[in-house]
């Protein structure tokens, strides 16, 4: 089992400051981009550009503690440190 932490800034561009995406269509290369591509991230970048999207209209000025703690609220791990035991 592996966690991979995804930056919030592989969603959004400066160049568009209101558009935000998520999963194949994410910043990514290498190795990352094989590992986001796949469903597991491709939904958990989906449903982190959602809840951006319901905190902010202008990508790049939103706070991301604020991101992050709404996504612990809706049970996503952000952080291998915080996986359950077993």
């Amino acid at each position: 089992e592996f966690l991979y932490e995804v930056p919030y800034r592989t969603l959004y561009t400066e160049k568009a400051i209101n558009v935000i995406t998520c999963g194949r269509s994410a910043a990514a290369e290498g190795y990352a981009w094989d590992v986001l591509r796949v469903i597991p991230p491709a939904i958990l970048t989906g449903q982190a550009a959602g809840i951006a999207a319901a905190m902010t209209d202008d990508f790049t000025t939103l706070d991301v503690k604020a991101l992050q703690k709404a996504l612990v609220q809706h049970g996503v791990v952000l952080h291998e440190k915080d996986l359950p035991e077993g």
